[in-house]
């Protein structure tokens, strides 16, 4: 199955609600029409709207249709009619039915639309007080629809997630009289944003899973230990709706500019053996993956650049596109 009619327009980099469009079609054209227009009028409000169709194989159902339902934000059911029942009832969307499941274990807001001539709140639908809106003229469902998200208020500008990000030119000069030699390090830093209007994110905690040298191929795995979130001496914070919070990425003396040390956590760590482990030594080319844990958001992984080189000035520090 393929999901290329239905690509959003990236022309920004706003953070979009993402809204599961679940309807089930057949070869029906009006179906797949009336599914398009359902797709532009929600990307029109603003959100990252998503059809699912034709998916062919375990694999692709597994990464193209259920990783969407459980990302997304929303959650839009279309039970469009199906055979005919002998009671002259018509059964709906298996399909459909399915991921209106899936949704509902994963906690979605659903709104939930039902062609006349079907067997109203059947099955799941009916056991989680779905209340499903009948239509018959399907030309005019995707205004119906819009119209409803209007009335619920569904924000198009937020997403259940944390993301780490990078600003390319930020670093800090400090000098601490206590580390070795009175030496002035320079401090790289990541962003750490809580995209959720509303839910505050609880206990996050970040780690540096592993390191990779870009020419050699050379791949190393860290002993998980506990980064420094920038200003605090906790391993755990909590970052507010719509707030960032800096995290200590990496340090670099002046002195040895060649030599990076990673921003774990020195008030937890008491064995020596873990700085020479969280030490890069360059020049050299290194991708570098990043986890944040919370208890009640998905973690959120993210790979970085690193340039080492022989001065300050070679050291650039960067996402890597994904």
């Amino acid at each position: 199955m393929s999901n290329k009619r239905y690509k959003v327009k990236d022309n920004d980099n706003k953070i979009r609600a993402r809204v599961f469009i679940s309807c089930g079609q057949n070869q029906d054209a009006q179906e797949k029409e009336v599914a398009d227009q359902i797709f532009r009028r929600i990307e029109k409000m603003g959100f990252e709207p998503y059809v699912a169709i034709e998916e062919q194989t375990l694999k692709g159902i597994k990464d193209n249709v259920f990783a969407k339902i459980e990302e997304s934000e929303y959650f839009v059911f279309i039970d469009f009619k199906r055979e005919k029942l002998e009671n002259g009832e018509h059964r709906g969307s298996l399909f459909s039915h399915q991921e209106l499941a899936l949704a509902a274990f994963f906690d979605k807001d659903v709104l939930a639309f039902q062609e006349n001539g079907l067997k109203k709140n059947e099955g799941i639908l009916g056991a989680i007080q779905g209340n499903s809106i009948a239509f018959s003229d399907r030309p005019l469902l995707s205004s119906v629809i819009a119209d409803r998200i209007s009335q619920l208020k569904w924000k198009p500008d937020w997403r259940n997630e944390l993301t780490i990000d990078r600003d390319e030119q930020e670093y800090t000069d400090a000098f601490r009289p206590s580390a070795p030699a009175n030496q002035t390090r320079r401090w790289y830093h990541m962003q750490v944003k809580n995209s959720h209007y509303k839910k505050i994110a609880l206990d996050c905690i970040a780690y540096l899973e592993s390191s990779k040298n870009v020419s050699t191929g050379d791949e190393k795995h860290f002993t998980p230990v506990e980064f420094k979130w920038q200003g605090l001496n906790v391993p755990r914070t909590i970052v507010p709706p719509g707030y960032t919070r800096g995290l200590d990425a990496f340090l670099v003396p002046h002195e040895t500019p060649n030599i990076v040390y990673f921003g774990i956590n020195h008030d937890l760590v008491d064995f020596s053996g873990f700085y020479e482990e969280y030490k890069l030594v360059g020049p050299g080319r290194f991708e570098l993956n990043f986890v944040v844990y919370s208890i009640n958001f998905s973690p959120i992984r993210r790979t970085f650049l690193l340039d080492i080189g022989t001065t300050l000035e070679d050291i650039k520090f960067s996402k890597k596109n994904e």
